[in-house]
């Protein structure tokens, strides 16, 4: 008993952490996909050159982590020097972190990230990105907005991000997001949790922040 209210009050704090903003993108709700103009060139991406850098947080303490996630499949359309459609599949199950701690905790981590609680994924093998649109918007170093619906879990949200694109013999394209990973039911939640295991749910999700930045880095060849 004493345990159960000591957890309840842990929770009740990090929920008082938890409950400060977010810096993410606006995630609305899926958007209608872009489809390939009928002279665009198909160029696949090579997933051995293209992937996603992640970097979390936490909203107490130092605890940074970061780390990659592989781009097995997809494909570009590029019709009057501009992207006009694509997706890619990202392989969840292949998450890692790359930060320089000791090769037990970064198992333990990658645990904690793969478990049903997180990205659960023995049960979502795979992320994907479908592109719904695709802008000349300058803005520093970046010379596109791209946008699309991001599916991770069993939820589809459309987001926004500005990228730096290139069209030559390849197409690379490379750009910085920040989700709420509530947005995409990433809260710790599995089922049948028992009362320690809800308090400790709103206690992690208030000591580890909602932002999670991910950076896409996508190369294409024809």
């Amino acid at each position: 008993m004493r345990k159960n209210t000591i957890l309840i009050g842990m929770a009740a704090i990090a929920f008082t952490l938890g409950s400060c903003g977010s810096n993410a993108s606006e995630a609305s709700g899926a958007d209608s996909i872009a489809t390939a103009d009928s002279i665009a060139s198909t160029y696949t991406i090579d997933a051995a050159t293209s992937n996603v850098v992640w970097f979390g947080t936490h909203t107490v303490g130092t605890g940074d982590h970061n780390g990659t996630i592989n781009i097995t499949k997809g494909s570009l359309s590029i019709a009057g020097g501009n992207i006009t459609a694509g997706s890619f599949v990202i392989a969840m199950a292949s998450i890692k972190c790359t930060d320089s701690l000791p090769a037990e905790y970064l198992t333990k981590l990658h645990g904690h990230l793969s478990a049903e609680d997180f990205f659960n994924t023995a049960k979502f093998a795979t992320a994907k990105f479908e592109i719904t649109a695709c802008e000349v918007k300058a803005e520093g170093d970046n010379t596109h907005l791209i946008s699309g619906n991001l599916t991770i879990k069993d939820s589809t949200k459309n987001i926004s991000f500005p990228a730096k694109v290139t069209v030559g013999e390849s197409v690379t394209a490379t750009g910085k997001v920040i989700i709420n990973r509530l947005d995409w039911g990433i809260n710790y939640d599995k089922e049948n949790m028992t009362l320690a295991e809800s308090a400790q749910k709103k206690l992690k999700n208030g000591v580890v922040s909602k932002d999670i930045t991910l950076t896409i880095n996508l190369n294409a060849k024809k």
